[in-house]
């Protein structure tokens, strides 16, 4: 008898998946929808949070470019490098009668 009902239970199932098939459709496709939503979300806050990191390492970047600028413009001042020149080099600036123009054509 278990056996009888065990199969009856089973069609009955079959019969009602059968007859609300449309409604089993939506039900899965609002399953599946709701997956999806939780995880484009996710995937949302994972890229703002890199965004995030991307734009603070791009600050820093600015900050240290800004600083390599002004140490450039103060190693590249003339009176600097003359005096480097002199210094290090043991440069001097020529006197008249060293020059030497060279003819144009």
């Amino acid at each position: 008898m278990s056996a009888i009902q065990h199969s009856s239970l089973l069609r009955v199932i079959y019969q009602d998946l059968v007859r609300f098939r449309g409604l089993l459709f939506w039900a899965l496709l609002v399953l599946i929808s709701s997956l999806a939503v939780i995880y484009l979300t996710h995937a949302n806050r994972e890229l703002i949070a890199e965004r995030e990191t991307l734009l603070q390492a791009r600050d820093e970047l600015d900050v240290e470019w800004r600083h390599l600028v002004i140490e450039q413009s103060s190693l590249a001042e003339h009176s600097r490098i003359e005096h480097l020149a002199t210094r290090d080099l043991n440069m001097q600036r020529p006197g008249e009668e060293q020059e030497v123009l060279v003819p144009w054509r």
